[in-house]
C-alpha cells in the first residue's frame, strides 16, 4: 500500500512539475475560430480636453486574435492617430490617445471620427465622434537640426537627376499610385519650409542626399559637435516628420557621421558612420522617431565603416546626412518630404 502511495505521490510531482500555467504559441480558438464582433469600437469620451491632460480610452471585444488598427481622424485638419493591436478584448490599457499625432498636421479644437479596421478581414467598425475641446500642448525638444523654413546650413549631393531641393510652400508631383496621370499638391508638414527629394528612376539604387553638420545647424565654432547632455545612444532620439507617397519602392537612409579623433573633421575613410534604414510605404507625413542605439556601423568598405574608438560615440557625432535610395530594381517613381528634424533625449517626440 506505502509504495502504491509513494508511486502515485511521484507521478503527481512529476505531472505538476512539467505542466505550465501558461500556453505557449496561439490559443486554438484564435486559429479555428471564426471572426466576429462582440462588441463594437467605443470610446469613454465624447469631449475631451488634452490641454489640462485628459485622454480617451477605446474599447471593443473580438472573438478572435487578431491585427487591429484604430484611427482617430480630425474632420478640420486631416490629421491621423493610429493605435494598432492584436488583443481580443480592447481596453484602454492598449488602445488610449493623448492627442497625439500619427500622420501631420496637428489636431485642432474640432470634431474626429474614430474607426477600426483588421489586417486579415474587410470590417470597418465606426466609433464615436470624439470633440477636441483642447489642444494637447506642444512637446518640448531637446536640439532642432532642422526646420528647413531656410536652406541655409544643409549641403546637396547626387548622382542622378533628382529633384533635390528646398521647398517654400508647397509643389505638385505625379501621384505614383495612380494609373492616370494625376498631379497632387504636398504641403509642409510643420510651418511653411520643407526639403524634397523625388526622381523618376530608371534602375538606380543611391539618388542624392543632403546633410549638416552640428556647427552649421547649432550656430556653433566650426568642427563642433552634437552636445546630447548623455553619452548613451538608448537615451538619444532621432525625430522627424518624412512624407512618403506610397510607392514601396523609396528607403531613405540616415547616417551620424563621428569626429573619432576629435580633430575637427570627418574622415570618411578612417572614422566611423552608424546609420539605420527606413522603408518609406505610407502615404503623406508620418512622425518617425528612432533610438539612436538601433544605428549599426556602416558596412560599406572605405566609407564610415572604420570606427576610431571602436563604440558609438554620441558625443562626437559632427553631422548627419540623409540620403534617398531605391529598392533594388526599382525604375518607377521613388521619393521624400522630409520636415522638422529634431533629437530628444530619453522618450520619443509624440507631437
Amino acid at each position: 500500500m506505502k509504495r502504491i502511495l509513494y508511486i502515485t505521490i511521484l507521478a503527481f510531482v512529476a505531472f505538476t512539475a512539467c505542466r505550465k500555467d501558461e500556453i505557449e504559441g496561439p490559443e486554438l480558438q484564435d486559429i479555428f475560430g471564426e471572426f466576429e464582433v462582440l462588441e463594437t469600437l467605443s470610446s469613454d469620451r465624447e469631449t475631451v480636453d488634452f490641454g489640462v491632460g485628459e485622454t480617451v480610452n477605446f474599447s471593443a471585444q473580438l472573438t478572435i486574435r487578431t491585427d487591429w488598427k484604430i484611427t482617430v481622424e480630425g474632420m478640420t485638419s486631416g490629421a491621423r492617430k493610429e493605435i494598432t493591436g492584436r488583443e481580443r478584448d480592447v481596453t484602454g490599457e492598449v488602445a488610449n490617445w493623448n492627442g497625439s499625432i500619427t500622420f501631420a498636421p496637428l489636431f485642432s479644437s474640432e470634431e474626429a471620427l474614430t474607426y477600426m479596421t483588421f489586417a486579415d478581414y474587410p470590417d470597418t467598425l465606426w466609433g464615436d465622434t470624439i470633440t477636441i475641446a483642447g489642444i494637447r500642448p506642444e512637446q518640448s525638444i531637446d536640439l532642432l537640426l532642422g526646420d528647413f523654413e531656410e536652406a541655409a546650413g544643409w549641403g546637396t549631393f547626387a548622382e542622378a537627376a533628382a529633384t533635390n531641393a528646398h521647398v517654400d510652400g508647397s509643389y505638385f508631383v505625379q501621384d505614383p499610385t495612380f494609373d492616370t496621370p494625376e498631379f497632387i499638391q504636398v504641403f509642409a508638414g510643420e510651418g511653411n519650409g520643407h526639403w524634397r527629394m523625388t526622381y523618376d528612376n530608371q534602375g538606380s539604387v543611391f539618388i542624392c542626399g543632403i546633410n549638416t553638420t552640428a556647427s552649421a545647424s547649432q550656430d556653433l565654432p566650426a568642427g563642433s559637435t552634437f552636445d546630447f547632455q548623455t553619452t548613451n545612444p538608448e537615451h538619444v532620439y532621432i525625430n522627424m516628420l518624412v512624407h512618403g507617397f506610397g510607392d514601396g519602392n523609396t528607403r531613405m537612409s540616415i547616417g551620424l557621421q563621428e569626429d573619432d579623433n576629435l580633430d575637427g573633421e570627418y574622415d570618411r575613410f578612417n572614422e566611423g558612420t552608424y546609420n539605420t534604414e527606413i522603408l518609406v510605404d505610407w502615404k503623406g507625413w508620418k512622425v518617425v522617431s528612432i533610438p539612436l542605439s538601433s544605428f549599426n556601423l556602416s558596412t560599406v568598405g572605405g566609407f564610415g565603416n572604420i570606427d576610431g574608438t571602436g563604440n558609438q560615440d554620441v558625443d562626437r557625432i559632427i553631422s548627419v546626412e540623409f540620403l534617398l535610395l531605391s529598392v533594388e530594381g526599382t525604375s518607377t517613381f521613388i521619393g521624400y518630404g522630409l520636415d522638422y528634424v529634431n533629437f530628444t533625449r530619453f522618450t520619443p517626440w509624440t507631437p
